[in-house]
């Protein structure tokens, strides 16, 4: 069962996400080139925050040997804590960000493959493929709400919350709006709305991507208040598949993409290339970070509100989160 719900993982993470960006004044068909300067994997500073063996300790995570080889699955920061959906231990683990060990949130399963966090910091996990069910816990690991999914969401793709709401996303594209009746534990959560695109930041917003061809990727933007419309990255490389799009606070987005670094011989062999793209439309910053995991996964990037990049990397020795820098592009660059 595993090893199938993680071909059906692969392959979703393969197709287009979806998320929400604020674009403003764009011309149609307007491109933005991914900057070349983008190709010098490991030349901007980065720093392990939390790094950990693998194992069921405290601090460490939990990995199967097995052909997808399942680890932990994702990961969010909110203030100064990071947590970490470790599956194979049936837990969450929270860290501070100078890589100290603070507790364990058992949720007992070993099956749930994506995570979010409120500004509260209740976690609430989503057993996506084999008990289509999600839970919610306080950081103390009191449950707080307990749903099915409804058998009107196909492949669910990720989970957020906020503000007490609740949003499943299918097949990285169409997000459902769902209620969950508190008072009748396991009960199907039910749909009460749907937008194309995932909710970004604290806007009514909504953003998706796509790619078009080998070397580009389409951002529509349906922003309240903001003119719609799209923007496409070239990328100077062939993209395999989008691996993130996230957004913060200021209205920046963040696109990643998984990119071979030659275009023959090894196709295993790639980089995620990370552009963020400002409120205007221009490109802000953009940056190359190595794409080797030993792991099964669904996240390799989270982007904190105040627009920190922190990459999971995994090894054969164990787990680490990294923080990186960003290169500025001031100029926007355009064609």
């Amino acid at each position: 069962m595993r090893l199938l719900v993680c071909r059906i993982r692969m392959c979703l993470l393969a197709a287009a996400l979806s998320v929400v960006p604020p674009f403003v004044d764009r011309a149609p068909g307007e491109v933005l080139q991914v900057p070349l300067a983008t190709e010098g994997a490991g030349v901007v500073p980065a720093e392990v925050i939390v790094r950990g063996p693998w194992g069921s300790d405290a601090g460490q995570f939990g990995k199967v040997d097995e052909a997808s080889r399942p680890g932990p699955m994702d990961f969010a920061v909110t203030g100064d804590t990071l947590y970490v959906l470790d599956p194979v231990n049936a837990r969450v683990q929270l860290f501070d960000l100078d890589g100290n060990f603070r507790r364990e949130v058992l949720i007992g399963t070993r099956t749930a493959d994506f995570m979010c966090v409120d500004d509260e910091g209740n976690i609430t996990v989503l057993d996506a493929f084999v008990g289509r069910e999600f839970k919610t816990f306080s950081v103390s690991g009191k449950i707080l709400a307990h749903a099915r999914l409804p058998a009107s969401i196909g492949l669910a793709s990720a989970i957020f919350t906020g503000a007490g709401r609740v949003w499943i996303e299918e097949r990285h594209n169409r997000v459902y709006e769902v209620g969950v009746a508190r008072d009748k534990p396991g009960a199907p959560a039910k749909v009460v709305g749907t937008r194309m695109g995932r909710p970004l930041g604290r806007s009514d917003g909504a953003v998706r991507a796509e790619k078009d061809g080998t070397h580009n990727v389409v951002i529509h933007a349906d922003a309240a208040g903001m003119a719609g419309g799209a923007v496409t990255l070239q990328f100077p490389r062939r993209v395999s598949s989008i691996v993130a799009l996230e957004s913060d606070d200021s209205g920046r987005v963040y696109l990643a993409a998984s990119c071979p670094r030659a275009s023959g011989g090894d196709q295993w062999k790639s980089d995620i290339v990370l552009v963020v793209i400002a409120p205007d439309g221009g490109i802000a910053g953009s940056l190359c970070m190595p794409d080797a995991y030993v792991t099964d996964h669904y996240r390799k990037l989270f982007v904190t509100r105040s627009g920190g990049v922190i990459q999971m990397q995994t090894t054969e020795d164990g787990l680490r989160f990294v923080r990186w820098v960003l290169e500025a592009q001031p100029d926007g660059r355009r064609s």
